[in-house]
């Protein structure tokens, strides 16, 4: 009998957990006003925190799988990037990386989060590398995947490639046409002030293309322990990740294979253990040839 109700309580919570409405979630989601804008988080789990910061035109919503993974061990703080989401725009100040990571910050003094560890993905990742340049001492270490330093007018993301097409029968597109279907209507979904959406879309994209612009001495200033991922077929040359990760002082590389730049969407299993046993340790030093001497 108690096999039983151990059972029908355990499928009960897994029904109740794929039910969380992560990015639209009145039971844990909040406002804060930071700066000039309005900002809208959620927080999950106990445990030191976890800020994660999602890609360019999306949301929390995005990210719930890695609510859902990181949240068994961590109090993670998902947010709204300025101009995205739930979090409102401003005509005040410019769009930039730069921008959303104060933004972040001011989000930490008023949640009293003296330090963190940080999961960002795509524009979510040049946040971070930004907040490592002005507020490392509010960063323990950091994951950032499908990043780059560089603007996209800088020739860092690849093209187009319009001569073949893949098979529309392949079970990657299956498993990620719903999610990427939610990620396209973002926008019109969530979006705090509907008259502002074309606005907004066309300064997200702005900022992707001049943004961000960290030269590798900034990125050699930086004492924050990073993760640097991205697919192995990212839509950032693998030249790009690369340099990145080789002029991060303390930084490990880890690249996801048969991936593109939506990784977690590809292969979550994967993407989501490598971020909780990168963050689960201490950084070292290695040096490559230490097991001759």
């Amino acid at each position: 009998m108690k096999a039983f109700i151990f059972s029908i309580l355990v499928c009960w919570a897994a029904v109740a957990h794929a039910q969380i409405r992560y990015g639209s979630n009145p039971a844990v989601g909040k406002r804060i006003q930071v700066g000039d804008i309005s900002m809208y988080y959620e927080t999950y789990g106990k445990g030191e925190p976890l800020i994660l910061l999602h890609g360019g035109y999306g949301s929390i919503e995005t990210m719930g799988g890695m609510i859902a993974a990181f949240s068994k061990k961590y109090q993670v703080f998902a947010v709204d990037s300025r101009s995205q989401g739930r979090t409102t725009d401003s005509d005040a100040k410019e769009l930039t990386y730069a921008q959303m990571a104060l933004d972040v910050n001011g989000l930490m003094d008023l949640l009293h989060i003296k330090k963190a560890k940080f999961v960002g993905w795509s524009d979510g990742g040049d946040i971070a590398l930004e907040l490592a340049l002005i507020h490392p001492e509010k960063m323990d270490k950091a994951v950032i995947m499908g990043a780059n330093f560089l603007g996209e007018s800088k020739g860092v993301a690849l093209t187009m490639d319009t001569t073949w097409k893949m098979n529309s029968t392949d079970l990657l597109f299956a498993k990620t046409r719903k999610p990427l279907a939610k990620y396209f209507s973002t926008y019109e979904r969530l979006a705090p002030d509907k008259t502002k959406i074309a606005a907004s879309k066309k300064k997200v994209a702005d900022n992707a293309f001049n943004n961000p612009n960290i030269s590798l001495v900034q990125l050699n200033s930086i004492q924050v322990p990073f993760l640097v991922m991205a697919g192995d077929h990212d839509m950032f040359t693998i030249d790009h990740t690369i340099t990145l990760y080789k002029n991060l002082p303390r930084a490990s590389l880890y690249i996801v294979p048969d991936a593109t730049h939506i990784s977690p969407f590809e292969e979550p299993e994967l993407v989501h253990s490598e971020i909780l046993r990168y963050l689960g340790k201490k950084y070292r030093r290695l040096d490559a040839l230490y097991f001759w001497r």
